[in-house]
């Protein structure tokens, strides 16, 4: 009995912890301990995988951390949407294809931090390093929509950006967040073979 209520109790403080943020075991565990309740990593990790196993958290990797948040807590950013349709379209080129959409949408050279944001490798081939003089403007831009780029992210762009191929990512992000098949008539009518 003692037990489980030392278990609900930490289940709580870690709960009242990520309150509606995301934070990294490390920005957990600072949390606690400034607030007298030392816990340790092991114990909290454990405790946090099980609360993603149980759906009441989400885990995301930026590299190095692991970021928690609760699912339901917001909408998802465009980031983690299109980092997640295309690992689903193919995973094996999830970061070539996100890096496709972003500069198409954005119409900039992209940082691999945003990359990292969708939660997808970095692509090494077909790309160009690019050093853009609107770097600094990139910057303050995306800390407005509080997206902290570090001053050694790179910019990137892909080499090749086929139109043809960014339409049917978008249509493949597209149909799978809404339900377009409502919009749409399908051609019932049955072709002949001459």
């Amino acid at each position: 009995m003692i037990e489980n209520f030392e278990d609900t109790k930490r289940y709580k403080l870690i709960l009242n912890e990520i309150n509606g943020e995301e934070k990294s075991i490390t920005g957990i565990q600072k949390s606690l301990e400034e607030k007298g309740i030392n816990m340790h990593r092991l114990v909290l990790t454990g405790y946090l995988n099980a609360m993603v196993e149980l759906g009441i958290l989400r885990e995301r990797e930026i590299k190095p951390a692991r970021i928690f948040s609760f699912i339901g807590q917001n909408k998802q950013d465009i980031y983690s949407i299109i980092g997640s349709n295309m690992k689903k379209f193919d995973e094996s080129n999830a970061g070539y294809n996100s890096l496709l959409v972003l500069h198409y949408l954005f119409e900039r050279p992209i940082f691999t931090r945003e990359l990292e944001k969708c939660n997808v490798v970095i692509p090494s081939k077909s790309i160009k390093y690019v050093d853009s003089r609107y770097r600094a403007d990139y910057i303050k831009k995306l800390g407005e929509a509080n997206i902290k780029i570090s001053p050694s992210s790179t910019l990137i762009e892909p080499v090749d950006a086929d139109k043809i191929s960014i339409t049917k990512l978008l249509n493949y992000i597209i149909s799978n967040e809404y339900d377009i098949k409502k919009y749409t008539v399908v051609n019932t009518s049955q072709k002949t073979l001459d």
